[in-house]
């Protein structure tokens, strides 16, 4: 009887051991997974554990993301710059350069990140691999040598971003950006006006799509004028947002979508400027071409104060 007894135990104190063991195991993976900052700029295993923490933070709100941030400690390139230069007057210019909140937060203020051991700087379309003595230089430093840098990557797939074509390894619509403006309305004495931003956010390595996105910001801007002129700027009022799509690219094709409508825009009330995941690709097997068009229609209304602000937008 003792002999069982002595059997049963050390089976017993083996199978947890062999659990702790395994649990060890899970926690290592998630942790070697995880963006570690090295120095001022936040390193990834590999390109699958980027794209994979880029996915995840993409269905983050500001705050959110914000949080996250301080947990990496890292000064990000969404704290630390801003476009409400290339917005303030009445017409706003198409073609702009518009990163996600998600990818701000993971590029340091210098736009760098790591990438299994290799130091990319991302310069408008094109993430630069940078040799040992570029590392530390600053943005203004390497853009007076980015001709003489190797592209790792781009954020752009098409070789002329003013024209349109089509083949295989490419989206169309890739990071092509669309700016909708509703009508001025005038709240306590005060012209605001609604700017809706959609866009996309294609990301290449190795020659291939690794990740595309549709993005949508909403901005709520004010009129303020000086004696010298009069310019938009952000109002930080609380709004809520509205949203009625329909998403002519989001429909089956051999069982599964190509396009993948999220909208996680929330009801609640929200402030300043904010940016929400629209739709995501999905790599379709086996169709011809799987690199569709994205195609959106429908309006999204800002309402603050009882006074709404629709916006009637539209992709292709």
């Amino acid at each position: 009887m003792k002999k069982l007894i002595v059997l049963f135990l050390a089976a017993t104190v083996l199978s947890c051991s062999s659990e702790d063991r395994g649990n060890q195991e899970v926690v290592s993976s998630v942790e070697t997974s995880a963006p570690i900052l090295e120095g001022k700029v936040l390193s990834f295993k590999n390109e699958k554990s980027f794209v994979k923490e880029y996915s995840e933070l993409s269905t983050l709100n500001k705050e959110q993301l914000q949080n996250w941030i301080s947990d990496k400690k890292v000064i990000a390139l969404l704290n630390t710059s801003s476009d409400s230069l290339a917005m303030q007057e009445d017409v706003i210019p198409q073609a702009r350069l518009i990163y996600s909140d998600a990818l701000k937060s993971i590029l340091n203020a210098e736009s760098k990140v790591k990438i299994g051991g290799k130091t990319l700087w991302l310069n408008e379309r094109s993430f630069y691999l940078l040799q040992e003595s570029e590392v530390n230089k600053s943005s203004r430093e390497l853009i007076g040598v980015k001709d003489k840098l190797e592209v790792y990557g781009q954020l752009l797939g098409m070789s002329d971003p003013g024209k349109k074509i089509t083949g295989k390894g490419l989206i169309p619509n890739e990071n092509m950006s669309k700016t909708f403006i509703s009508a001025e309305m005038g709240v306590y004495g005060t012209r605001h006006r609604h700017v809706v931003d959609i866009f996309n956010e294609t990301i290449y390595f190795n020659g291939g799509v690794q990740t595309s996105k549709m993005y949508l910001r909403s901005t709520m801007q004010y009129r303020s004028c000086s004696s010298l002129r009069c310019t938009w700027k952000e109002n930080f009022n609380a709004r809520t947002l509205t949203t009625n799509f329909h998403c002519a690219a989001c429909e089956q094709v051999s069982g599964r979508y190509v396009w993948s409508l999220k909208s996680n825009i929330p009801t609640t009330e929200v402030t300043g400027s904010q940016t929400y995941l629209l739709a995501e690709w999905q790599f379709v097997v086996p169709l011809a071409n799987p690199h569709w068009n994205f195609a959106i229609s429908g309006s999204i209304t800002c309402t603050v104060v009882e006074h709404p602000m629709p916006v009637d937008v539209s992709w292709y």
